[in-house]
């Protein structure tokens, strides 16, 4: 997930400032965003800017909880200017450059040496869940692979494959979609023709050390006929560096949607009227006279009331 950080007037927080507290450690997303309404700034925080930011500047208020997907922020006004200049350091601009898209722009807005404003940060809403998982490969950079790695083994170890996905393609380097088709054959040409590659499969990430005895295995797999897009990559990215790689497999992705109480919508929403022979049918009902009613085993009866 993404979080959005808002940039609020320091006379609107304070009047609101119990409120938001409260709501950041156990409110709904929906009513914190109601409170933060009047907000003079709004920037999208890409699933691993929050991460670093929270990770590397833990002195200020947060609530973190992977499970429940909540990543929440504030910082006062009284605090804003110590976290603007931190956020303005060079060192850790540099260091935040790999995965700085959002932060940038955040460092830039923030008032330096001011209390005029506070700073709070959210998850967004899962919408983004509820589109449809795909099969990809995914390559992310090395210098990118290590400040997110930690993160996404924490959404691994917890079953958050789709918190995985959102991560590693905010911050990739380049795609390569399959069909479930096109998977179904390259994962039975990987057992067929590079037994090796079954292991990497299954272990979903892969290192950037490993990435050179990987990336020739799957040459012998990204056979054009049926995996043109896996052996366009190859010919023309694959060789640019040496990748961090994650095997998204969209049947893991699926079981938690499945397992979300959400029915997925037929294809089909209707379904036809059976008709029923002659010797089947019922004859006709008779209607309830005025003053009855007709209860749920489908008898005349009176009223409850």
């Amino acid at each position: 997930m993404r979080a959005r950080a808002y940039q609020i007037p320091s006379e609107v927080y304070r009047e609101l400032e119990a409120q938001i507290l409260e709501q950041l450690r156990d409110g709904d997303l929906s009513q914190l965003r109601h409170l933060l309404g009047d907000h003079d700034l709004e920037v999208e925080l890409l699933a691993g800017e929050w991460r670093v930011l929270m990770t590397e500047l833990p002195d200020y208020y947060q609530v973190i909880d992977i499970r429940r997907r909540l990543a929440r922020m504030v910082v006062s006004p009284d605090e804003l200017p110590e976290f603007a200049r931190a956020l303005r350091d060079p060192a850790r601009q540099e260091h935040w450059r790999p995965v700085s898209f959002g932060l940038a722009e955040l460092a830039d807005a923030l008032p330096v040496d001011s209390d005029l404003v506070a700073l709070v940060i959210t998850e967004e809403p899962d919408d983004w869940m509820w589109a449809e998982p795909v099969f990809e490969l995914v390559a992310i950079r090395p210098e990118v692979f290590a400040m997110l790695e930690p993160h996404m083994r924490a959404l691994m170890l917890g079953g958050d494959y789709a918190g995985v996905a959102r991560l590693a393609e905010d911050h990739a380097e380049g795609c390569v979609e399959f069909s479930p088709e096109q998977w179904r054959v390259l994962l039975r040409h990987v057992r067929e023709r590079a037994p090796e590659l079954v292991g990497v499969f299954e272990a979903r990430l892969a290192v950037p050390a490993d990435y050179t005895s990987i990336r020739e295995a799957l040459g012998l797999v990204a056979d054009p006929r049926f995996q043109p897009s896996l052996d366009a990559w190859l010919r023309v990215h694959a060789s640019s560096v040496e990748y961090a790689l994650y095997f998204r497999d969209a049947t893991l992705e699926r079981r938690e949607i499945d397992g979300s109480g959400l029915h997925m919508l037929p294809k089909r929403a209707t379904q036809p009227m059976r008709v029923l022979p002659p010797d089947q049918r019922v004859g006709p009902v008779d209607e309830p006279r005025s003053g009855q009613t007709i209860p749920a085993d489908g008898l005349p009866g009176n009223d409850d009331d």
